[in-house]
């Protein structure tokens, strides 16, 4: 396993610097930051290329095996087919638990510092002129969420600042703009709407006058500074910030796929396993080749369904889950099927 794992990351490490020498080049970089980048990458190809060497090492482990006749000597001895792949089966659970924590706690941090090295030195972007759903924490610990934000004139549009607390929102002040003054370094505010709720629950309204109270300290330079992307997140992140866009009422839709996205993702080992078990034994003993190819073609029909999962769940009504998920069952039927169709013979 371990040679076709880091056979796979040297292609997708040169694959990589070959797609993005003209960035390197541009931008100046030297051996120092080449090193810096790639180490950064370097989780995320491990990511990346664990499903295929696992399901590579399967079929060449249980192949070898059998070109030998030592799986039909099992077999001939009484061992059933589900003992001679326990072991196999458990180091796909292994693994799959290793790839969530892997992916959690290392690629993602790792890959949000590699794409930061790519916005900043490799492809710098010009700042943003208009900022959309902008959503950031007070120090007081209220929440503000803009619709729109102008950057350059420090004006936003449809303003909502809320007290959030274990309970829930406790109350909620909504502006229609609110302006940044840089020579009072303070924010004028258009009239707007009280919304709390007294010890009964009950919801209580009050009109907001210009000259009243405003209960944010953010400034516009805490507006536009950059926050770790969505997408970038790992799935704690990304649940607590689905969460968080529910409570105020926004739709976290996308990111909701994205959430199922990187849990299915994480079975992709388990899977390949399950079938690479499979398609090793139904090949000749005399040409493991079969069973690659076959291995192969399963691990990119199975990709193909997740990812066009995932993408027919950004785009449509139906659940995240069933869209995103559709892969790994189709697949986990398909593998189980193919197993005990082997194990009869």
């Amino acid at each position: 396993m371990w040679p076709v794992l880091i056979g796979l990351v040297g292609i997708f490490t040169i694959a990589d610097f070959v797609e993005k020498i003209d960035n390197f080049v541009d931008a100046g970089a030297g051996v120092k930051l080449l090193l810096v980048y790639y180490g950064y990458s370097l989780p995320y190809f491990i990511d990346m290329a664990l499903p295929m060497s696992m399901l590579l090492a399967t079929v060449f482990s249980l192949g070898t095996l059998n070109k030998h006749y030592e799986i039909a000597a099992m077999r001939a001895s009484g061992v059933s087919m589900l003992r001679i792949a326990r072991p196999l089966i458990l180091l796909g659970v292994f693994f799959t638990i290793f790839q969530f924590v892997f992916q959690n706690l290392v690629v993602m941090p790792f890959n949000h510092q590699q794409k930061e090295i790519t916005r900043n030195i490799l492809k710098p972007a010009r700042s943003p002129k208009t900022l959309n759903e902008v959503v950031r924490q007070d120090i007081n610990g209220n929440i503000i969420v803009i619709k729109s934000y102008d950057v350059p004139s420090n004006v936003g549009k449809d303003v909502s600042i809320l007290a959030y607390r274990d309970s829930g929102i406790t109350e909620r002040w909504d502006y229609g703009m609110l302006i940044w003054d840089d020579s009072l370094k303070d924010w004028h505010k258009s009239e707007g709407l009280n919304r709390r709720f007294d010890a009964h629950g009950k919801l209580l309204f009050s009109e907001i006058g210009l000259s009243d109270y405003l209960p944010i300290t953010i400034t516009p330079a805490d507006i536009g500074k950059e926050q770790i992307r969505p997408d970038e997140m790992n799935i704690f992140q990304l649940r607590d910030f689905i969460e968080k866009k529910k409570t105020l009422g926004l739709n976290p839709h996308r990111w909701v796929v994205d959430f199922h996205f990187k849990l299915a993702f994480v079975m992709t080992g388990f899977i390949v396993i399950f079938l690479g078990i499979s398609f090793a034994l139904q090949g000749t003993r005399e040409n493991l080749a079969v069973g690659v190819g076959k291995s192969v073609i399963a691990l990119f029909i199975y990709y193909i369904l997740l990812i066009g999962g995932q993408k027919i769940a950004y785009n449509s009504t139906m659940h995240p889950g069933f869209a995103v998920w559709f892969g790994d069952i189709m697949l986990f039927i398909a593998g189980t099927w193919l197993f005990f169709q082997t194990a009869k013979k």
